[in-house]
């Protein structure tokens, strides 16, 4: 805090010498100490949520989502205390403001839908009106943290042993000169070769996707100049492509980013061995579990942290892992083979705190405070 002194008075006086207005203001808030050095500082209220936003880009989320700072207290607002919770409940709340936090970390955002008034009878608005009472700002990442490299699907596939994973649904960023994409349609027994021959040819950006057990399908990022050394590069495949497809972009997939995961294992497990894996990483006495007709072992799984039934499907693996998924998803998967292990929603999401505390107390270099909340957990129990 800075005092007013006679040196300061001096240094107003001079540079305000017509206006009182501004000088009264200045001298008064001097005098009450609320001109507050912190507003500088790294602590301070916007300095943190700078280094939030630059660890998970607020831009990775879901169009759908309502994601980053969702109650900001009056400037200045110094940051040393953080709690973390997947659900802000009142009894996290209660957690919070007796540990005396600066800011809560909702992974799940408690303000979701417009809000046309606050009242004491809803349990959500009582959340918010103390937040704001007691200055406790809420910022909530969501699905930011899914599409995060490194994220929550990322922690959640590490119940597995994989030889690689990639996104299911990849996020995307600016093309820049990248600005075509190409999709090429071939039997996999060829997609090791196409692959080799069109990821050698110079600026583009080429994965492969497995559609099913008989077809493959090659991506291309590549610009307008490319495309003639693409297609000739292609020629001697002749009518084993099944298809080409050309698209703009205006905006290309972000490498290791994206919504789910989906991986190979490293050598196939029984589906019982799975589920005592994903029992013992997620810290879970019981899960329940649809076996896929004829699925015997796995071999390669598919992730989604939370709700799975818009990203898991039709997929070709041997295993789905999420927290829950509609009763049709699960029969349609069940008949095509996949099995699946549903968690419980937040089930899913609530141990990669453990990972965001340590990953932000590095990053804020032990100058805050980072506690994970003990009464945060899923509503729902087996019985």
């Amino acid at each position: 805090m800075i005092k007013a002194n006679y040196f300061t008075k001096i240094i107003l006086q001079r540079r305000f010498p017509f206006n009182f207005g501004i000088r009264g203001t200045l001298l008064s808030l001097l005098h009450q100490n609320t001109f507050c050095a912190t507003a500088c500082s790294e602590m301070d209220l916007k300095s943190v949520i700078r280094k939030l936003k630059q660890f998970a880009d607020p831009g990775l989320a879901e169009s759908w989502d309502n994601v980053g700072l969702l109650v900001e207290p009056t400037p200045p607002h110094e940051v040393k205390k953080v709690m973390l919770t997947n659900d802000l409940t009142e009894m996290v709340f209660q957690e919070a403001k007796a540990w005396k936090a600066n800011l809560i970390i909702s992974y799940h955002p408690p303000i979701f839908v417009p809000m046309k008034k606050l009242e004491q009878r809803n349990w959500k608005d009582r959340i918010i009106t103390g937040c704001i009472e007691n200055r406790i700002a809420i910022y909530s990442p969501h699905t930011s943290y899914d599409a995060l490299a490194g994220g929550v699907n990322d922690w959640l596939m590490e119940a597995f042993d994989t030889k690689s994973t990639s996104p299911v649904t990849p996020s995307v960023a600016s093309t820049g000169p990248q600005n075509k994409r190409m999709q090429i349609t071939v039997p996999r027994s060829v997609q090791d070769n196409l692959y080799k021959v069109v990821n050698g040819i110079q600026n583009t950006l080429v994965t492969m996707q497995e559609l099913n057990q008989d077809l493959s399908q090659i991506n291309i990022l590549c610009s307008n100049g490319t495309i003639p050394t693409i297609l000739q590069s292609t020629q001697g495949f002749g009518d084993k492509i099944q298809s080409t497809e050309l698209l703009d972009l205006q905006k290309a997939p972000k490498p290791g980013y994206g919504m789910g995961r989906i991986g190979k294992l490293t050598s196939p497990i029984s589906v019982s061995e799975a589920v005592e894996r994903v029992k013992r990483h997620l810290g879970l006495a019981h899960v329940r579990l649809a076996t896929g007709v004829g699925c015997e072992n796995i071999s390669s799984v598919a992730v989604c942290a939370g709700s799975g039934s818009g990203v898991l499907k039709n997929l070709d693996v041997s295993l789905y892992v999420t927290g829950e998924m509609g009763h049709h998803d699960v029969l349609h998967a069940v008949h095509s083979g996949t099995s699946v292990i549903l968690c419980d929603h937040s089930n899913t999401e609530r141990g990669f705190l453990k990972v965001l505390k340590e990953k932000l107390t590095e990053i804020y270099q032990s100058k805050i405070e980072f506690q994970v909340s003990t009464f945060d957990q899923d509503p729902l129990v087996i019985v």
